[in-house]
């Protein structure tokens, strides 16, 4: 999985870490493509058939995580440091430093030695001797790693350990350090999984995972620290994605128009229940060759491909389906 090399994911079986197989490779990897396209004229439609479809969806999930985070543009520095620049002096924010996440408060804007203007993030409380505090000058280059945040705004005399609130090293070695989300401080929705809730669950909070570097062991963690499903967290946890449960009450309105990236139906009872509801988005549907509809969802997917399938290349490569799959992938209208 060369898009997260060198740092390889692993899962424990029987006290032992051991590389994902390739399957689960092959799903991380769909999803990170998908982040990737566009989908403003019309999107990737993928029905992907396996012989059990236990951990699919949320593999492609973590894929698209992980695409987003890594599509930063490089023009988003410019207007995130407009931003911090316009804040009032006193703003909460966190800095990312060397590993460190430090609680912070907006100082005002200057310009440095260099000429450059920065914005002051002041990260210690003022020493009632001196009568100073520790302060960092943020020119733009550096911006990213200023985040707004929601914190008292109180500051500690100094800080030393990591703030536990935003600091996640699995997180970090899967996503890097600028991804705005991943810092605890911002909610939205990339994706949603449509399918069983207490199953995806299971799968997404209780299974142990691991980063990997050099044969060690770097970071131990959940696909729920990463893919921060809105069902599973507290209050105060930025969310980027939910799960749909399949049953008598379809998904709002405002959560489709919300999701951003795509969905991921895993199953053919949530794709033959509200698979039309979701028009604009991208659409990952895992089929499980033993479900009691399978037949449906597979004739459902033929007639949009046959109705609606737009002629054009896609930026979606071709991908060999996992063992004992079949993948059928095109571009479909957006009406």
């Amino acid at each position: 999985m060369s898009d997260l090399a060198p740092v390889n994911l692993h899962f424990e079986d029987s006290g032992k870490w051991h590389s994902l197989p390739e399957w689960a490779d092959y799903f991380i990897g769909i999803g990170n493509q998908l982040a990737t396209v566009d989908h403003s004229t019309s999107r990737i439609v993928s029905a992907i058939v396996v012989p059990t479809r236990a951990y699919c969806a949320a593999f492609v999930s973590l894929g698209m995580v992980i695409g987003n985070a890594r599509m930063q543009d490089p023009a988003s520095a410019t207007a995130h440091f407009e931003m911090l620049f316009d804040q009032p002096e006193g703003t909460p924010v966190i800095y990312r430093q060397s590993g460190r996440v430090l609680t912070g408060v907006l100082q005002g804007q200057d310009e440095n030695d260099r000429g450059e203007l920065c914005v002051k993030v002041q990260v210690q409380s003022k020493d009632p001797r001196t009568g100073g505090g520790q302060t960092h000058w943020i020119n733009e280059s550096r911006s990213l790693k200023v985040q707004l945040a929601n914190h008292s705004g109180k500051l500690p005399k100094k800080q030393n350990a990591k703030n536990k609130q935003f600091a996640n090293a699995f997180v970090d070695g899967l996503l890097g350090e600028n991804d705005p989300v991943q810092l605890g401080t911002q909610s939205k929705l990339s994706f949603a999984i449509v399918g069983k809730k207490n199953v995806l669950e299971h799968e997404i909070r209780h299974t142990p995972l691991a980063l990997h570097a050099n044969g060690d062991c770097r970071a131990e963690g959940k696909l729920q620290d990463v893919l921060r499903i809105e069902n599973f967290t507290s209050d105060k946890q930025s969310y980027r994605s939910a799960i749909v449960p399949v049953g008598p009450s379809p998904p709002s309105g405002d959560m489709i128009g919300k999701v951003e990236i795509g969905v991921v139906f895993d199953g053919a009872v949530g794709f033959l229940k509200w698979g039309a509801m979701w028009a604009c988005q991208h659409q990952i549907i895992i089929l499980d060759r033993t479900e009691l509809h399978f037949d449906d969802a597979i004739n459902a997917v033929n007639s949009r491909f046959i109705q609606n399938r737009e002629d054009i290349e896609f930026p979606l490569p071709i991908i060999a389906a996992p063992p004992g799959g079949e993948v059928l992938t095109f571009r479909e209208a957006i009406p």
